[in-house]
């Protein structure tokens, strides 16, 4: 059980060394989705639907020739951010993408269906806990780190405020 647990904290730690160069400056989910997909060699979409309470917070649906990232389209911000590293961090740690209930192939059956119906086949609670405790790990650690460094603002602030100090 020890080794399993620090096997997963090494992954979360590799995948968290390759993430980090990739995060853009100034802060771009767009820009950082963008330069994972490169990293991936595949195209990742980002959708903001319509969610209910009873849907997944976002999730991830894989298709033969790209993935796609789904976000709650009332979510903004910090929140938005975090959704979508949570979805990422999935992906970098080469975590299934949700599955279809009962269908082995789901890539091919959810390819031409909407985000609605495809919701509806999503598990209610998506991966097994260890898993999501492994992705939401990489995610805090990633928004964590996205969120403490400077903007260039910050720096032109500080600047500012420590040349008058001089």
């Amino acid at each position: 059980m020890l080794g399993a647990h620090r096997r997963r904290r090494r992954e979360v730690s590799s995948a968290l060394d390759v993430l980090i160069p990739l995060v853009p400056t100034p802060w771009s989910a767009a820009a950082f989705i963008d330069r994972v997909a490169q990293n991936r060699g595949r195209p990742i979409n980002l959708i903001s639907y319509s969610l209910t309470s009873d849907d997944p917070t976002g999730y991830w649906l894989s298709y033969p020739d790209r993935d796609v990232i789904v976000v709650p389209d009332s979510a903004a911000g910090s929140r938005r951010d975090a959704i979508i590293a949570h979805e990422l961090a999935h992906m970098m740690l080469g975590h299934l993408p949700m599955q279809a209930a009962g269908v082995d192939e789901p890539s091919a059956l959810t390819a031409n269906m909407s985000p609605d119906l495809v919701a509806r086949f999503l598990p209610r609670h998506g991966y097994q806990p260890i898993i999501e405790k492994e992705a939401e790990s990489l995610s805090t650690l990633l928004m964590a780190h996205i969120y403490a460094r400077p903007t260039v603002e910050t720096r032109t602030e500080r600047g500012r405020i420590s040349d008058g100090l001089r």
